[in-house]
């Protein structure tokens, strides 16, 4: 009998909070940028690995996942707005990344409100400030070129942009592979936590 590697013992997952785009505005978001990353030497990042990260958490033992599945779950949380209109190359982490006209507000707000509500599970801050960007190339081989462009995306008038997720980065040879455990909606009340597939404790 053979067992699955993930369920053969309970592992640590390595967690971060992100703003988790719908279905179809990721797709959107992935063909606004094909052409600027199809000139680039690299990998590119799967549209369903696209995300913005608001709070890395890194390494966390399986029985803290439900008290951050609270902290997800502890209120409203304000929609978020981010136009995407400039590609940068970031050459230390060897990264293409697309960034918005500037920072929004809410973001920042969520932001704040995350790592005030995780400093108590142990969880140190990250010092530097928040850069919210979308990762399209990671390990780019060359300077690529400055003519870059993304087209802004429209976001759907009856669908929302972004949720709130507690997001899981699996490593894989190709690459990691990014999973939200468990989101919530951004602006009203918070619903009842969404899991997706498997329990992480297992």
């Amino acid at each position: 009998m053979s067992v699955a590697p993930d369920r053969a013992a309970p592992r640590k997952l390595r967690l971060f909070f992100a703003l988790w785009p719908a279905d179809r505005h990721r797709a959107a978001l992935a063909e606004s940028a094909a052409a600027a990353v199809a000139r680039v030497a690299g990998r590119a990042v799967p549209p369903g690995n696209m995300h913005v990260t608001l709070a890395f958490l890194g390494s966390v033992p399986a029985q803290t996942f439900a008290d951050l599945v609270g902290v997800g779950g502890q209120g409203s949380w304000p929609a978020v707005s981010l136009d995407f209109t400039r590609i940068e190359y970031w050459a230390r982490p060897k990264v293409l990344v697309a960034m918005p006209a500037e920072v929004p507000a809410a973001g920042q707000e969520i932001v704040e409100r995350l790592w005030e509500a995780v400093a108590p599970l142990g969880f140190a801050r990250e010092q530097r400030p928040w850069r919210p960007h979308l990762t399209l190339v990671r390990g780019v081989q060359e300077l690529p070129p400055a003519d870059l462009e993304m087209a802004p995306v429209q976001a759907a008038a009856d669908e929302p942009t972004w949720r709130l997720a507690l997001v899981d980065s699996a490593a894989h040879p190709e690459g990691p592979r990014y999973k939200a455990l468990a989101d919530w909606p951004l602006l009203g009340g918070a619903s009842p936590l969404e899991f997706k597939g498997r329990s992480p404790s297992s």
